[in-house]
C-alpha cells in the first residue's frame, strides 16, 4: 500500500453517491435449499474485485468526477469441490453477486497511482456496508445460509493496475 499516493486521493476527493449497477442472486444446478440434507457441508467462496476507475469531466464544468466500479460475490460449493484444483470442476450450489459504482467528486487532478490506491482501498471500505446488508439479505432470500461478512475486507486485487478510461 502506497500510503503517501492514498493520502493524496483523500485531500482531493468527497464522496458523492454509490449505488448498484448489476445483482445476480440465484440458485445453480438444480439446486433446491429446502431438500433435506441440502445445505449440510457447503462451503463459502468470496470474491471482491476493483473493476475500474474513470474520471469524468462534470457537464456543469465544475470539476471532475471519479468513478470506481467494484465487485462482489459469494458462492456455496459442496464440501467436496476443491478451488484451488483447477483440473476439479466446482459445484456450486447458489451465489449472490453485485457490482456497485462508487463516486466521488475530485477538487484538483490526481495521478493514476493516487486513483488506484484509493480505489482498492478507500472505495472498497465506503461500499462495504452496503454489500454486507445485501448478501445477509438475499442469502436469507434464497433460503441459503447465512452469511455474516466480516466488518472491513480489501479488494482482492489490490496489487495490481486498474483499468481505467480516463
Amino acid at each position: 500500500m502506497n500510503s503517501e499516493a492514498l493520502e493524496r486521493a483523500k485531500a482531493q476527493l468527497e464522496f458523492l453517491d454509490l449505488y448498484v449497477t448489476a445483482l445476480d442472486a440465484r440458485h445453480l444446478n438444480g439446486f433446491n435449499p429446502k431438500n433435506h440434507g441440502a445445505l449440510e457441508g457447503l462451503k463459502l467462496q468470496t470474491m471482491h474485485v476493483a473493476r475500474q476507475s474513470e474520471v469524468l469531466e462534470l457537464t456543469s464544468g465544475d470539476g471532475q468526477l471519479l468513478r470506481i466500479t467494484l465487485g462482489f460475490g459469494v458462492r456455496w460449493i459442496e464440501a467436496g469441490s476443491n478451488s484451488e484444483d483447477k483440473e476439479e470442476e466446482t459445484e456450486v450450489k447458489g451465489q449472490v453477486e453485485a457490482d456497485f459504482i462508487v463516486e466521488y467528486l475530485m477538487s484538483a487532478e490526481l495521478d493514476k497511482e493516487a486513483i488506484d490506491e484509493f480505489a482498492l482501498t478507500n472505495a472498497s471500505y465506503h461500499a462495504w456496508p452496503y454489500w454486507r446488508e445485501l448478501v445477509m439479505n438475499q442469502s436469507e432470500r434464497l433460503r441459503m445460509p447465512r452469511v455474516a461478512l466480516p466488518m472491513r475486507q480489501f479488494a482482492q486485487n489490490r496489487d495490481v493496475n486498474l483499468p481505467s478510461d480516463s
